[in-house]
């Protein structure tokens, strides 16, 4: 009992912290559309590295009316109060902008953030999730130590960013910075990207000790309908024509698009019950090699689908059943290997599915290795 409620509370911290990595950041531009109603200028902020000293941070996100008749942004909620938020109250016509405005207070000590403004719009049938986020530092620090992971005289605060959910048939995009760490200018240009990521920045050169923007784009059009969940988008960075390949890695987490859909429809469609969310495979040798599954029933009219289940751990290999008609059973097997494992293991199961509903469910695989 008291192991369960442990591996509970441990499922529970782990989810959370999933969720907040894939609902990330999908940035600039024009792709930031929501149900055909609005779409953003970006989601994401970034304040990049600012010092304690440098006082509060403010910034505005633009809002568009790309539908046909008026909307109005009811209110905007941030989920802390080192945030303040400020919007346009006014109805906002077809074709014109509306604008949230968000101050950052930048004061609570040296420390990395994500804050999330949760903007409720009419018309919507749920809210849009901004993100502010930075670096707060007490000391100055250099270029070298903030953008450890190298290309040749560039670099990149880490190796790999996530971009969140994109739905298919859409665009998102990230901002990303990427400095020059070298004392003389660079020539700059991107290549081998991966087929739906286009990669770009404003101007060709950056000047010697300084950062630039690029601008990270997936358009889900141009992968053939073919990727589905975390998908790993990479690209090469050419600096005065020497290619650096694998630069940095993308990471988008692709889903069923079901906006052309009623409501109706939605609710009418294929809807998957599992008996279980959990298999605890109970104590194992190292080295073992484990197998069990997960029944299911669909309780929807439509057959119920799954694109492709991901798994947080290695070791794991998943055999997806057949699309299930309305009222039939079946099952998502799995064969765990555990060679090379020790301790309690928590393997997230993350299924891409066709159910209006539950497009994203997540279904988590226990044992330990002695």
């Amino acid at each position: 009992m008291i192991f369960r409620r442990d591996m509970n509370r441990l499922i529970y911290s782990v989810v959370i912290l999933f969720c907040l990595h894939f609902a990330g950041a999908v940035g600039a531009g024009a792709q930031n559309v929501f149900e055909q109603t609005v779409s953003f200028d970006r989601i994401v902020h970034d304040f990049g590295d600012i010092m304690l000293s440098d006082g509060p941070q403010s910034c505005t996100f633009t809002m568009k009316n790309i539908s046909d008749a008026p909307v109005v942004i009811h209110r905007v909620i941030t989920s802390c109060g080192c945030t303040e938020p400020t919007w346009t109250e006014a109805p906002i016509r077809p074709g014109e902008t509306g604008q949230i405005h968000v101050e950052f207070s930048n004061d609570q000590g040296p420390y990395p953030f994500s804050k999330s403004v949760t903007v409720y719009v009419s018309g919507l049938s749920k809210p849009v999730v901004l993100k502010v986020r930075g670096i707060v530092h007490e000391k100055q620090k250099s270029l070298a130590e903030l953008f450890p992971v190298s290309s040749g005289p560039l670099g990149f605060r880490e190796s790999s960013v996530s971009m969140g959910q994109v739905e298919q048939g859409l665009a998102r995009s990230i901002e990303v910075e990427m400095a020059n760490t070298s004392g003389r200018a660079v020539e700059v240009s991107f290549t081998d990207m991966t087929p739906g990521l286009t990669v770009s920045m404003s101007g060709t050169t950056v000047p010697a000790r300084s950062k630039v923007r690029i601008n990270c784009m997936v358009d889900t059009r141009h992968t053939d309908g073919e990727k589905w969940g975390k998908t790993p988008f990479t690209f090469s960075v050419v600096a005065d024509g020497r290619k650096y390949p694998a630069a940095l890695t993308v990471e988008a987490l692709i889903k069923e698009n079901f906006t052309s859909l009623t409501e109706a429809q939605k609710r009418a469609g294929a809807l998957p019950q599992f008996e279980s969310s959990s298999l605890e495979l109970g104590v194992v040798e190292a080295g073992s090699v484990l197998e069990g599954e997960f029944p299911v029933k669909n309780i929807g009219q439509d057959a119920f689908e799954i694109y492709k289940a991901d798994s947080s751990e290695g070791g794991v290999s998943v055999d997806l059943p057949s699309p299930v008609p309305f009222g039939e059973k079946d099952a998502v097997r799995v064969r765990v290997n555990t060679e090379g494992q020790s301790g309690e293991v928590l393997n997230i199961l993350t299924l891409i599915t066709n159910s209006p509903t539950r497009p994203i469910i997540n279904l988590f695989i226990i044992y330990t290795v002695k």
